[in-house]
């Protein structure tokens, strides 16, 4: 087992002994301040916010615009380097996946993927991806590209991120958002789920917003 992938699973170790752990780090979805005690389980857009074009390169090859129509996404951004957030949240959505696949008790949810979507592109090249994604999914997709090619996602998502990278160019941290974004199958923003996010209760949520349906008033723009 080579230096890298040894790291990599020493992170995934990581994520199972973070679960439940700090969240310090900037929201990606501003909204009002809540009563005290009081903790939103999830965000929802009903203005139709049509994503923008967009281009990165994925660990199955180019991801755009058109890898998301036709089935629901769940995209977070992070880095494979994270300590604890990143991991902790591709645990989470493993586990999310688990209750949602197909038994007799409740009616089979729709179609799926997670996207993982990294704002650190100097480091995590396409084959680092693939094997981030490996270590807790092999469905799970990989994707980054330079600021430039991230911005059409992250201004429109409200996603915030800096690299502490000015002194080494090698080992430094990201601080970046940390919620959860659910996108529908025509495009659209459907909701976010801010930390701190639990699988059960996104697994209600989702099931009741994809009962809801799908309403972009226009189509994807590839």
């Amino acid at each position: 087992m080579s230096s890298r992938t040894a790291g990599i699973w020493a992170l995934v170790a990581g994520a199972i002994l973070a679960a439940g752990g700090g969240y310090l780090v900037w929201l990606s979805f501003p909204g009002k301040p809540l009563p005290a005690g009081e903790i939103r389980r999830v965000l929802e857009e009903r203005e139709d916010v049509l994503l923008p074009a967009f281009r990165l390169q994925g660990t199955h090859g180019e991801f755009a615009n058109d890898k998301l129509s036709g089935r629901w996404t769940f995209m977070f951004f992070g880095y494979t380097q994270c300590p604890d957030i990143c991991p902790t949240a591709l645990a989470l959505m493993k586990d999310l996946k688990r209750q949602l696949e197909p038994n007799v008790a409740v009616s089979p949810a729709p179609t799926f993927q997670v996207v993982f979507v990294s704002v650190d592109p100097r480091r995590d090249t396409r084959e680092l991806l693939a094997q981030y994604m490996a270590a807790f999914d092999p469905s799970f997709i990989g994707a980054s590209g330079a600021d430039a090619e991230l911005a059409p996602l992250t201004a429109t998502l409200g996603i915030r991120y800096q690299r502490h990278d000015e002194t080494d160019r090698k080992n430094y941290t990201v601080d970046h958002s940390a919620a959860i974004h659910l996108i529908d199958p025509l495009g659209s923003l459907a909701a976010v789920f801010p930390p701190p996010q639990e699988a059960s209760r996104m697994a209600i949520d989702f099931r009741r917003i994809v009962a809801r349906g799908a309403t972009p008033k226009g189509p994807s723009r590839n």
